[in-house]
């Protein structure tokens, strides 16, 4: 049924219609359990375990480590900011608990240590603070919502995060590999899981077991599973073919705007105008039905880079640049939109990563102000009414696809009020 469904996308992909529309449930300063920027003066998002900067942004309960969070502050003006945390259940709705449950110490804590950028065209301060502080220590795992607002704005965030902080109690053991079952086997990539619980108990696990899957950093393709196939005393497992699919897609497209006086991988044109840098990148086609080639990539992820003026500092001297984005098609897509997914999206399926269709040059286009670094994305198909992606429309989708995928395991113990994360795995199918 799923490759029929690719395969129908594929005919009919390329008839004229009416574009997606797109349903806006919240006002703007309306806080979104998600990764979300709230204006448009706050860019280059970065969220990760200090001291690796590729990582997923998690902690373990009680080992003292902490997080880093580096933002541009496109207003002039240099602010104090506050940071929270909210704790969440496994689907990333608020849990029934105060923050002093959760919480020791200071329940929010400031940050102004900043630095103003450098012989750029478009001025912006760049803040970076490491959290938790020593005044704060989380005391329960789970999935947590990192929320900045300015002074005496709680109700206001500028930016939120999503987190976790895990406990390990439980043994996650996973395989990835091309699917098993011939109509998939050339195009998707099937996991095999398995949980060890360690003599963890688990009274009521029909009802308050979960397990998330995601893969690289889509939210929009996640699969969760709330019960085992076979259950033992000493293990869980989810193994029986066809059970957990992903798209294998492709490797992720790359530019390169690490300079913005050369031309460098993927750039057509590099222009001045009274709006700033320009940075017309060549023309993408699909790649359906394509060979598929490896390639080195980050896995939809974004490195900050400055080659022009490696003088103090990357994050400081880095100009900022419009990125002018060009996909060739036919004509205007009829059942669905195309978006741009990735780190530099938030991987998010909204206005801001939708592109629009250009009568004049048959493409999809968009521009987006990126900081100058090395980037990765894919363009991702969503048929109407859907909020579930696929890359295949114009990526190609192969089993041999590199990807990262990340296990996560949650319960809910007898008379708690939230989704304890009791393990975790992150693993690479090559």
């Amino acid at each position: 049924m799923y490759k029929y469904l690719l395969l129908i996308i594929g005919v009919f992909i390329f008839l004229p219609v009416s574009a997606q529309e797109e349903d806006d449930y919240y006002d703007n300063n309306h806080i979104r359990y998600d990764d979300y920027i709230y204006s448009e003066n706050f860019k280059s998002v970065l969220f990760h375990a200090t001291g690796f900067k590729n990582s997923k942004p998690l902690l373990e309960l009680g080992s003292g480590g902490t997080l880093t969070l580096s933002f541009d502050d496109l207003n002039v003006e240099a602010e104090t900011y506050y940071y929270t945390f909210i704790l969440c259940n496994a689907d990333w709705t608020p849990a029934d608990l105060l923050p002093m449950e959760y919480i020791d110490g200071m329940h929010e804590e400031y940050f102004n240590s900043n630095t103003g950028s450098f012989n750029t065209t478009i001025r912006y301060n760049y803040y970076r603070v490491q959290l938790p502080s020593s005044n704060m220590r989380i005391t329960k795992s789970g999935n947590y919502l990192l929320k900045i607002y300015p002074e005496g704005e709680p109700d206001n965030p500028i930016i939120t995060r999503r987190m976790y902080v895990v406990e390990n109690k439980v043994e996650v053991v996973s395989e990835v590999f091309m699917a098993k079952s011939p109509i998939y086997r050339d195009k998707d990539q099937e996991l095999y899981v398995k949980v060890n619980l360690q003599n963890y108990p688990m009274p009521n696990i029909y009802e308050d077991f979960t397990m998330v899957i995601q893969q690289n950093g889509r939210k929009d393709n996640m699969i969760v599973k709330h019960q085992p196939k076979i259950m033992t005393s000493e293990y869980l497992y989810f193994n029986l073919a066809n059970d957990i699919l992903f798209e294998g897609g492709n490797e992720f497209r790359v530019f390169d705007i690490r300079s913005l006086k050369v031309q460098s991988a993927h750039v057509n044109q590099i222009r001045y105008d009274e709006s700033g840098y320009q940075v017309d990148l060549l023309t993408d086609e699909s790649r359906y039905n394509k060979n598929y080639l490896k390639y080195e990539e980050l896995n939809g992820r974004y490195s900050v880079i400055d080659w022009d003026d490696p003088m103090m500092s990357d994050q400081i001297e880095a100009d900022y640049a419009f990125i002018n984005f060009n996909l060739k098609t036919d004509s205007v897509i009829t059942n669905g939109g195309i978006y741009i997914i990735g780190q530099l999206t938030d991987w998010r399926i909204d206005n801001s990563s939708r592109m629009a269709y250009n009568q004049l040059t048959k493409t999809y286009t968009t521009s987006l102000l990126m900081k100058q670094g090395y980037y990765n994305y894919q363009y991702l198909y969503v048929p109407n009414g859907k909020n579930t992606g696929l890359v295949e429309p114009f990526e190609g989708s192969y089993s041999e696809t590199v990807n990262e995928y990340t296990i996560y395991v949650y319960y809910k113990d007898q008379g708690q009020y939230w989704d304890r994360l009791i393990g975790y795995q992150t693993l690479n199918n090559y």
